[in-house]
């Protein structure tokens, strides 16, 4: 009768009952635990070294937040940066980017409404000064009724000059603006006349950018539970200023953040991290490993850039 070749799981045996049979479930467990060890000694190395990343195997498209560690010259009473840590993370899933130019309404007057259509028309700013403050009598005589409603303070000036050749200036400056004023207001509500304040929407400057990186990680060993760790350090030390001798502090650390990888998307500019939080237990309930390292984590992000952006700026793809 032929021998039958039955598995251990059967038969009981320890040795394989065929010849050369190699454990594979042995050996890639053994594989697993070697590569596992690599990438924490790799970890190790990359954080001893300045340089850290999440997950281990992240890859190369990534967003690296390089820290800008303020140092200062003791001597000089100067201050300078040098390059510090190097944080790599995932692009985050919800990655954008917002500009924002800030604008202001304001009522121009009857003078300044007819000094910027002189403006527009191409003639210079002294030239149109000018040219108000000499006939700046017969535009009120040509809009009387809103000059003395309005009573702004230019109309108030231009009236008071006039009045104050016989009774003062300041008196007359007074008497334009209480006695116009309610005269003139009184009369075009009864005409059912509002003044035209001349609106304009002028341009105040622009807003800083603002960046928030959310992510939430999920350490898959331990190498990876110190990786995280040790990246949450660097944030929050580089986000908190010194106290010098108590009676001030020196400024924290700024970052430089960029996507290596990507052609495509948006440059940051020199930026500071206003607000960082961190959730230990982001799955609604309190889970940790055997050496007390969280099962998951998350991070928020958000960062301020330092300079404002022009047509410069946004021809070097900010």
């Amino acid at each position: 009768m032929a021998e039958l070749n039955l598995p251990s799981t059967i038969t009981g045996e320890t040795d394989s009952p065929i010849e050369g049979l190699t454990d594979f479930i042995g050996e890639a467990a053994e594989t697993v635990n070697s590569v596992d060890e690599a990438l924490g000694v790799l970890n190790r190395s990359l954080t001893s070294q300045g340089s850290i990343q999440f997950p281990s195997n992240l890859g190369n498209r990534s967003v690296q937040f390089q820290i800008k560690t303020r140092v200062k010259n003791k001597q000089r009473g100067t201050a300078g940066f040098s390059l510090g840590s190097l944080i790599s993370l995932p692009i985050p899933a919800n990655l954008s980017t917002g500009y924002n130019a800030q604008y202001g309404q304001e009522g121009l007057g009857v003078l300044g409404n007819q000094a910027m259509s002189m403006t527009e028309r191409g003639i210079g700013t002294a030239q149109a000064i000018a040219e108000l403050k000499d006939n700046g009598i017969n535009l009120i005589n040509e809009q009387a009724k809103a000059i003395a409603a309005s009573a702004s303070q230019e109309v108030a000036g231009v009236l008071g000059a006039a009045i104050g050749k016989t009774v003062g200036t300041n008196v007359g400056v007074g008497l334009a603006t209480a006695g116009l004023a309610g005269i003139g207001v009184g009369a075009l509500r009864g005409a059912g006349l509002a003044v035209n304040p001349h609106l304009a929407v002028l341009f105040e400057g622009m807003n800083f950018r603002n960046h928030t990186f959310n992510y939430k990680f999920a350490p898959r060993d331990e190498g990876e539970s110190n990786s995280l760790r040790t990246i949450i350090k660097e944030f929050k030390n580089a986000m908190h200023p010194v106290a010098d001798n108590g009676a001030f502090f020196e400024y924290p650390d700024e970052f430089l953040i960029k996507f290596p990888q990507d052609q495509f998307l948006f440059k940051i500019g020199s930026s500071v991290l206003t607000s960082f939080s961190i959730d230990y237990t982001p799955d609604g309930g309190s889970y940790f490993h055997n050496n007390g390292a969280p099962v998951s984590v998350a991070l928020s992000l958000q960062f301020t850039e330092l300079d404002i952006l022009t047509k410069k700026e946004i021809g070097d793809d900010r």
